[in-house]
């Protein structure tokens, strides 16, 4: 009984220290709505731009910064915070402990499972990834969302790298923690990806614009490296030091095989 008690109150206060609810949709927990922190995962601080210019020269100058919609404060209840990309790269980590910025992979892995057919199991013409996550209402236009998983993605824009807030109730876009080249790029600004949503698509997609440099956040719950850090190699150099004093012992097993050999003859 206390056992239970203990968890239904780590729980609670978990999410609340966080301010983050999480839904279950494939493998992954994904949160019920934007990330809206102002401090990294150690508790220190991102810069807060107010304007257009303040954005701007956080960008020009690397400072890890967010904003609200519109550069109003209000609106971070409802939409979360918009992030530069500096933020989302920053080896602090932006998403709680425990949590992650998720990848493209991690994206597309929630697109292939929501648009799976279990009955021809396969995936058909039509897939409707976004039209299954967006949220009912805000959108424009004829597509609107069905927030089968509550997860309430509303349109709420992007930022432009000079500070010019653009999109609102047409799209709205996440940053990944991928860079274009995965596998020998560290990423920057303009070359990771992002995830869009769009009022007038019923899949979401991934992309990268020059222009474009404020996104929003979605966390999920899963285990994720980040993309600057650095890999370690010391169990490779522990794997080669054992393969070399392996091959070393076998070749002193043949010298001695050898030498008995000439003795025999």
């Amino acid at each position: 009984m206390k056992s239970v008690i203990f968890s239904t109150l780590f729980i609670i206060v978990n999410l609340y220290f966080f301010g983050q609810n999480y839904v279950k949709i494939g493998k992954l927990y994904w949160a019920d709505h934007n990330l809206n922190t102002s401090t990294f995962a150690n508790g220190d601080s991102l810069s807060r731009a107010r304007n257009f210019s303040e954005w701007e020269n956080n960008f020009r100058q690397g400072v890890p910064a967010y904003c609200s919609v519109g550069y109003n404060p209000a609106n971070d209840s409802i939409y979360g915070k918009i992030y530069n990309w500096w933020a989302v790269a920053d080896l602090r980590g932006l998403a709680p402990d425990g949590f992650m910025v998720p990848s493209v992979q991690d994206w597309m892995g929630l697109k292939l499972h929501l648009n799976y057919d279990t009955n021809c199991r396969c995936i058909p013409p039509i897939t409707r990834s976004a039209d299954k996550l967006k949220s009912t209402s805000q959108w424009n236009g004829d597509l609107k969302g069905e927030n089968l998983f509550n997860m309430n993605i509303l349109p709420a824009g992007y930022l432009q790298n000079d500070g010019k807030y653009q999109g609102k109730g047409m799209q709205v876009s996440y940053w990944t923690c991928s860079p274009k080249n995965a596998a020998n790029n560290s990423g920057d600004a303009y070359t990771t990806y992002y995830i869009v949503f769009k009022y007038d698509r019923s899949d979401f997609i991934q992309d990268v614009n020059f222009d474009a440099n404020g996104h929003f956040v979605r966390c999920a719950k899963g285990q994720q490296e980040y993309f600057l850090k650095k890999p370690d190699n010391s169990s490779l150099e522990e794997s080669n030091e054992d393969q070399e004093e392996e091959m070393s012992e076998e070749e002193e097993d043949d010298s001695k095989k050898k030498k008995k050999r000439k003795k025999k003859f």
